[in-house]
């Protein structure tokens, strides 16, 4: 219980007046009829918010270390195995000299710990430890292949407003049934990942390869070639007659007859990859004789289609529902629309040429498209 005052308080004549208070600190009055008009703190010890308190725990790793890291990751010279390295001898290796910080459970002093460095590096200069992506290595005949195209191509059409009137066509193959993966709804988690009810057993999974997979219990294909161009898409549903979708010389005619006489009207030329069917000796036959415009790309070169560019969204989104022989048409005209958009394909072709100059520079190796 606070004391009992005997007499009055004496604070407020320890107060300094006002108008004394103002001529030493040389600022105004400021009643509450005046700062709520004004917007402006009525004391002088609330001032505007100048962001994050500056006074805090003393930084274990500065910037100009995470800096150095940073330069050094991107100097060229650094090897792969040299960035995955850890994070310490990552450190080490940039010149940084780490720090000790001291202990107290068990006492003592250590070394700055792999956390600490992967925390500031990632806030200071969004360094994270991810998977590396993977390009597939090119043997010297294929990269040479590549690089004699590139400048045939780069001689006939420099600039990328050129190519517009070359159109690219492909075939995509979508395994139907029910061998096809599963997506459930289930919790996060291994316990629910693993759980019994949640794991479909088949007898031939994705970890085999496809040609026993094929081999044991083959699927029922749904295959369709697809065209684009800048102003210009198009899909033809075909069937081969045989278990795997591969495209064979016959079919293949059947679907340049039906592009013929539009290409060669509009003067098209379309751009076709190598594949068996496209190289063989009927079909070379077939285009010379109707001579209609033709390019095909090299071995090893999805990176110069501007349709390879667009697969993987269209088979993702294709499989995100089940389909079967009968709607799958339906399911992929669908999906077609969908992804398939006219400004996506002009962005594109806008670039193009970008890919050609890429693989130059990459020794004909496979570039990131």
């Amino acid at each position: 219980m606070p004391p009992i005052r005997s007499r009055p308080s004496r604070a407020r004549s320890k107060t300094p007046p006002p108008d004394l208070f103002a001529s030493a600190s040389n600022a105004p009055n400021a009643p509450k009829s005046w700062c709520i008009p004004s917007n402006r703190a009525r004391t002088r010890h609330n001032q505007a918010d100048k962001g994050p308190d500056p006074r805090g725990r003393r930084r274990a790793l500065t910037r100009s270390d995470t800096v150095a890291i940073a330069d050094y990751l991107d100097d060229p010279t650094t090897s792969l195995d040299a960035k995955g390295a850890p994070w310490q001898d990552l450190a080490n290796a940039a010149g940084v000299e780490l720090p000790s910080t001291i202990h107290f459970k068990p006492p003592g002093k250590r070394t700055l710990n792999p956390q600490a460095i992967q925390l500031a590096c990632r806030d200071d200069e969004d360094i994270i430890n991810a998977v590396c992506e993977e390009e597939k290595l090119l043997d010297p005949r294929q990269a040479e292949e590549r690089l004699d195209w590139t400048d045939i191509q780069l001689e006939v059409r420099p600039h990328s407003i050129d190519w517009e009137k070359v159109y690219f066509c492909d075939e995509f193959h979508f395994g139907l049934g029910p061998k096809v993966t599963k997506r459930i709804k289930r919790k996060k988690g291994p316990k629910y990942r693993y759980k019994p009810e949640n794991v479909h057993r088949k007898k031939v999974t994705k970890k085999d390869t496809t040609t026993v997979a094929q081999a044991a219990n083959p699927l029922k294909i749904f295959s369709v070639c697809v065209i684009i161009g800048p102003n210009y898409r198009r899909y033809i549903p075909y069937n081969t007659g045989n278990s795997n979708g591969k495209m064979n010389s016959r079919v293949y005619k059947q679907i340049l007859s039906q592009l013929l006489d539009e290409f060669k009207r509009d003067g098209i030329t379309l751009c076709q990859d190598v594949d068996s069917a496209h190289k063989s000796k009927e079909t070379k036959a077939w285009i010379e004789e109707h001579n209609f415009p033709m390019i095909t790309l090299p071995g090893v070169s999805p990176d110069f289609s501007i349709l390879e560019s667009m697969a993987h969204p269209i088979k993702k989104k294709f499989h995100a529902q089940k389909a079967t022989e009968s709607t799958a048409l339906d399911r992929f005209k669908k999906v077609f629309e969908e992804e398939v958009d006219q400004e996506t394909i002009k962005d594109l072709y806008q670039s193009f040429t970008n890919r050609l100059h890429s693989c130059r520079r990459a020794a004909g190796q496979m570039t990131k498209y």
